[in-house]
């Protein structure tokens, strides 16, 4: 082997990893957090748009999620095959959230069968819409037509044979209705979508933050030792989880104390806002994310936040 390629074989297959275009900030950077276990995670600024990662078993590799952008789904296709020459036979959408699936249609043109929970095939078409606002132009509506929908679905989980790995997916409550978190038993890793963010405030347009809470304690009681890889944020263990779980009961019980006190509107968000930014206005997507979070926490709590309805 030539000196200059053996260099580069060495760079490829190095335990960390940053992925980017020629001339362009990385799309996402590498993790081996298990053997044979990968989190690509991206920052805020990248066209990636959130985390996902790939499983190598002795006869397959299952890929979780597909970018926001089909760029970064090719680039991380490219990454595996530089890893192992097995097929790429699976991929799981943990949501339908275009930021988690818009890169389908490169897996699937490379052999994947995509697997979601079932109501995902129902809304990645529809529920995504909305992300665009009132003045979503035609472009837009066609690309979103466009999303490349599971064939695989589910309504519980599935437990999926690699070869000599078994890698088990779950359906959790908490952030869409229809979100799964994959599950790597032999290396104690635990890929869970946007249930959880590592400090970064979350996208809470479809939440149920009650059930997103217990899902958090769900992950803190069942996997104490795991690594996580979140949705959104650096690879994670459980004192991440715990943060952001109590991000979640902080932000409920600052809204409720100040609804006790009387405030509404301009004035709870203002009251609220402020509790935040002192305990988390560090964190990822906060000036994105705070208002948006409050309101809509508001919603809920009063019974009338709309989110999808679950396709039966």
């Amino acid at each position: 082997m030539r000196p200059v390629r053996a260099l580069m074989l060495m760079l490829c297959l190095a335990a960390a990893a940053t992925v980017r275009a020629a001339d362009a900030p990385p799309l996402f950077t590498l993790h081996e957090v298990g053997h044979g276990v990968w989190a690509a995670t991206s920052a805020p600024t990248s066209k990636a748009g959130s985390n996902a990662g790939f499983v190598i078993g002795n006869d397959a590799v299952l890929v979780v999620d597909s970018f926001e952008d089909p760029a970064a789904a090719r680039a991380l296709l490219a990454a595996i095959h530089a890893r192992t020459s097995l097929p790429v036979r699976y991929l799981v959408n943990t949501h339908y959230h275009l930021d988690h699936v818009a890169g389908n249609g490169v897996f699937r043109d490379a052999g994947a069968v995509i697997l979601a929970q079932h109501s995902v095939r129902a809304w990645e078409r529809t529920e995504n819409l909305k992300f665009f606002g009132p003045g979503i132009t035609p472009a837009q509506k066609a690309m979103v037509q466009a999303y490349v929908l599971p064939t695989v679905t589910y309504r519980d989980g599935v437990d999926i044979d690699l070869g000599g790995r078994t890698v088990l997916v779950q359906v959790m409550p908490g952030h869409t209705g229809g979100d799964s978190v994959v599950m790597v038993p032999d290396a104690r890793v635990v890929f869970t979508g946007d249930l959880f963010w590592n400090h970064s405030l979350p996208n809470l347009i479809d939440a149920d933050t009650a059930a997103q809470i217990r899902t958090n304690d769900a992950f803190l009681r069942e996997h104490p030792d795991a690594t996580f890889v979140p949705g959104h944020g650096e690879v994670a263990h459980a004192a991440d989880v715990r943060a952001f779980r109590d991000y979640l009961v902080t932000l409920r019980q600052t809204i409720t104390a100040a609804q006790a006190r009387g405030e509404h509107g301009d004035a709870l968000q203002r009251d609220v806002l402020a509790r935040l930014k002192r305990d988390c206005g560090h964190w990822d997507y906060f000036g994105y994310f705070a208002a948006s979070n409050i309101t809509q926490t508001v919603a809920e709590l009063a019974g009338h936040k709309r989110r999808p309805v679950p396709v039966p």
